[in-house]
């Protein structure tokens, strides 16, 4: 499995964050809110003008444009890095 945008993940689905394809203040941002890697973020819902995950227990709303420099896989592959801070190789994104 390769690493997707997280825009092509559908609802429900629990990804794990593989890497940040943005310039600094992008990776920045998304450092900032907990989405670093190997972190697992759960899709919450998904539409045109942005998209909306759960990271570390909070909720949060990313426009589209944001949401598709963070590549991510499935949160049971064995591909990318894997979070030190979740107990568990299941780890979910609460």
């Amino acid at each position: 499995m390769t690493k997707k945008p997280l825009t092509e993940y559908p609802e429900g689905t629990i990804v794990r964050v593989a890497d940040i394809d943005g310039g600094q203040r992008a990776r920045a941002r998304m450092l900032a809110m907990g989405m670093t890697p190997g972190c697992p973020v759960e899709v919450l819902s998904e539409g045109p003008t942005g998209c909306r995950v759960r990271v570390r227990g909070s909720e949060v709303v990313l426009c589209c444009g944001l949401a598709g420099k963070i590549l991510a896989v499935e949160n049971d592959s064995a591909e990318g890095p894997h979070c030190n801070c979740c107990p568990g190789s299941q780890a979910k994104a609460s």
